[in-house]
């Protein structure tokens, strides 16, 4: 009679370790994602379509992938700014009576502004970069 005897760290290691499929294959959805954020994402310099990282930790059996950026822009471009943000009010300066701002070479002032429609791109990113699986935004 035959027999084998199973070895659970080793089937965990090849699993989960560092070069194991199911990491790899994390890794692989994860380079997607940021890679779909950085094509999706609005451009006027490409600044902020550069400022995108990945990140894949494995803790036990649960394998995370995790794209993200520190540009503030990043945030205000997914949820909006004034009225269309998560305040819902419109914009006033804080320590002037106007606001100034450049846009293309030329100034602009205003007393107060309405803000900016979010433009939720990272949230399609997700959707392409992880298809068929199912993702979740992990705010």
């Amino acid at each position: 009679m035959a027999g084998f005897t199973w070895n659970e760290q080793e089937v965990q290691f090849v699993l989960y370790g560092a070069e194991g499929p199911v990491v790899r294959f994390v890794e692989r959805l994860t380079g997607r994602t940021r890679d779909a954020c950085e094509s999706l994402c609005p451009k006027r310099t490409g600044q902020t379509s550069r400022s995108f990282r990945t990140e894949v930790r494995v803790e036990g059996q649960t394998v995370t992938g995790r794209v993200w950026s520190e540009d503030p822009v990043v945030r205000w471009l997914e949820e909006g700014t004034g009225i269309f943000g998560p305040t819902g009010r419109r914009i006033f300066p804080v320590r002037a009576r106007v606001l100034r701002w450049e846009d293309r070479g030329q100034v602009f002032y205003a007393p107060s502004v309405a803000g900016m429609r979010a433009q939720p791109f990272m949230k399609r990113a997700l959707t392409v970069g992880a298809r068929p699986f199912p993702v979740r935004d992990g705010r």
